[in-house]
């Protein structure tokens, strides 16, 4: 290869890196193509399906729905509504399918333009990066049937994941647990025949409840009432095989507990739970009032 070649290659790497300068919205946000997707830009009334990510300057993840699994979408408004949109979603109008991009503003704009002030403790030298990713541009008559297809695979993924996790938890704690057909694994510590209650029943209970994954508590009550079809699937399928007085460990997937939206400040998005529970009391209703069962 001769010197005039490898300038020429040397050229066409540079021109090809320049693609993916900053580009720049109609009301003058700024962002920068990471991967070019197909070009094919979205029609008025479709949807764009999309994951992001939002993170500061120190690399901590604020918000993400890429480890979630379930993607965000947004439906293409009619050009009349471009002037009244903002710079985020005018850029959700000029990507195309397999499109990643990033784009970036200080701390004080980004809680500017949420219409509030920086949260005490929060560093207002610091930036926020966005990082979007389109996954599919969809007729809004397709959207439904295709969110559907991926929250079921994600769920049974996840399922599968769950349930190889406990096992190897329990393997490890040297712990020999029974499995019900839902996934949920347990074991019951007492029976001592006492009343069993329906789904249908107020239950009262002590429990403590930990993240398999950390052992961290997340919740704890020595004594608590609620209707029993009003809690999480594993608590529904669980509790009713206790009998007054008895107790349990309930190894639950997080299907069958706050799956992948988790329960926000709390509990994050495809948590694991283990849940210490001993049945104290079984009535047949719940007063909201005294939050008991009577």
């Amino acid at each position: 290869m001769n010197k005039s070649t490898c300038v020429i290659i040397g050229l066409f790497m540079l021109f090809t890196a320049c693609e993916k300068k900053e580009k720049e919205t109609p009301n003058g946000f700024k962002y920068t193509v990471v991967e070019a997707g197909d070009g094919q830009l979205p029609k008025v009334k479709e949807i764009i399906v999309f994951d992001w990510q939002l993170k500061d300057s120190n690399d901590s993840v604020w918000q993400e729905t890429f480890k979630a699994g379930i993607p965000s979408a947004a439906q293409i408004a009619d050009s009349s509504q471009l002037a009244n949109e903002d710079g985020l979603t005018q850029m959700l109008r000029m990507l195309s399918k397999g499109d990643s991009v990033k784009a970036e503003m200080t701390m004080q704009e980004y809680f500017t333009k949420r219409g509030g002030a920086i949260p005490p403790g929060v560093d207002s030298t610091q930036s926020i990066t966005f990082t979007f990713r389109v996954k599919n541009i969809l007729p809004e008559a397709e959207f439904q049937s295709y969110m559907e297809a991926e929250f079921k695979k994600h769920e049974l993924e996840t399922f599968d994941k769950d349930t190889r996790t406990i096992g190897k938890y329990l393997t490890d704690q040297n712990l020999k647990a029974m499995v019900d057909t839902s996934g949920l694994q347990y074991i019951i510590h007492s029976s001592g025949g006492g009343q069993k209650p329906t789904i249908d029943d107020c239950v009262e209970v002590k429990y403590k409840g930990t993240f398999l994954n950390n052992g961290q508590v997340f919740d704890q009550a020595e004594r608590i009432a609620f209707p029993l079809n009003g809690v999480i699937a594993g608590w529904k399928l669980g509790i009713p095989m206790l009998g007054e007085g008895d107790s349990a460990t309930f190894y639950i997937p997080s299907k069958l507990a706050y799956g992948p939206q988790g329960y926000p400040g709390a509990i994050p998005p495809d948590a694991i739970l283990i849940f210490n529970v001993t049945l104290l009391d079984v009535k047949g209703e719940f007063d909201q009032a005294s939050r008991t069962c009577k």
